[in-house]
Formats: structure tokens, C-alpha cells, sequence
């Protein structure tokens, strides 16, 4: 599965992210579409479907809570990785 595909396709579990919606910078945890109680979740289940661990200062980098910006971190560790 694509990571762009992935990452929405968990973004919107609880709900569907408008079409008008500027994707790529979205904030999905200012926006309400992971909780601070969430995330944990949602990083281990990216991990676990793509072989990668970010570090803590991935996940403290603001970029880590925009789709695009957590979409284009994958891609990279992901091809890191092969």
C-alpha cells in the first residue's frame, strides 16, 4: 500500500476529511483527526506497517503533523530502509 494511502486511510477511521481540505498541510492533530491519547497508536501502526521507528525528534519536528510533511518522512525512511 502506498504511504500517502496508509496515512489517510487511518486519518480518516473516525472521519472523512473534506475534499476541500488543503491535504498536504493539514495539522491532523490540531484538526481533531488523532488525539493526543492517539497518536501513540498512530505512529506504532505506520511503524509496524512499514518497518521504520522515527526517533523522538521526528516526532517532536512540526512537519511530523502535517499529512505531507509525516508522508514525505516515511517515503524517505522507508527507502532508507531498502
Amino acid at each position: 500500500m502506498k504511504v500517502s494511502d496508509f496515512i489517510i486511510n487511518r486519518l480518516q477511521k473516525k472521519y472523512t476529511i473534506d475534499k476541500d481540505i488543503d491535504i498536504e498541510n493539514l495539522n491532523y492533530v490540531e484538526s481533531g483527526y488523532v488525539d493526543s491519547l492517539g497518536i501513540i497508536k498512530f505512529i506504532v501502526e505506520i511503524e509496524d506497517e512499514f518497518g521504520i521507528e522515527f526517533s523522538d525528534d521526528e516526532i517532536a519536528d512540526p512537519s511530523f503533523k502535517t499529512v505531507g510533511g509525516l508522508i514525505k518522512l516515511v517515503e524517505r525512511k522507508v527507502m532508507n530502509n531498502e
